[in-house]
């Protein structure tokens, strides 16, 4: 903490502080310097004449990079971060909101509106590690969760000592078996 406020200190010390009209405080005399600046409009011609490099040019994409492209957004588009909690031995053998018995050793999950019985691919971001639960049960209920795992589940992509951890989530399949 003193390390960041000395440096901040520090780089006030070495740069002014400029006002939204471009003035510059003075520390010395604390009265604002008018801040001159001159354009040399030759020597401006002369770089963009010989420096192009930078010039953006749209090209068109072949049919094969567009779909491409198109299969990467998507695909980053159906994948959803949040904070995952888990659920075990007080919820064991209790009704779940689908009417299934909650088991803590089956790979199941609580979400707040994905239909029971879809299948959601959920990654541990620290490790990289990967389970698929289906949903059949309702919740998380704190704010800041956006899935209760079945203990087993959270113990397949990390240490249920941790009790929450952050995970990217995406459906895979969302056929339920109750239609």
């Amino acid at each position: 903490m003193k390390k960041s406020i000395l440096t901040l200190v520090t780089m006030l010390m070495i740069f002014p502080i400029a006002n939204a009209d471009g003035k510059i405080l003075n520390d010395s005399t604390s009265q604002y310097v008018e801040q001159v600046s001159t354009v040399s409009v030759e020597s401006d011609k002369n770089h963009f004449e010989t420096n192009d490099s930078d010039t953006i040019t749209q090209e068109k994409l072949s049919v094969e990079d567009e779909k491409k492209l198109g299969e990467i957004i998507e695909s980053a588009r159906d994948i959803t971060t949040g904070v995952v909690s888990w659920y075990g031995e007080k919820f064991h053998g209790r009704k779940t909101a689908s009417g299934e018995v909650y088991d803590k050793h089956e790979l199941t999950a609580a979400h707040k509106t994905l239909p029971f019985g879809t299948k959601v691919k959920v990654t541990n971001v620290r490790n990289g590690k990967s389970v698929v639960v289906e949903i059949n049960d309702r919740g998380p209920y704190a704010k800041s969760r956006v899935l209760d795992l079945s203990q087993a589940a959270f113990s397949e992509i990390g240490h249920t000592n941790t009790g929450v951890m952050q995970v990217e989530y995406e459906i895979v399949d969302d056929s339920t078996k109750n239609n």
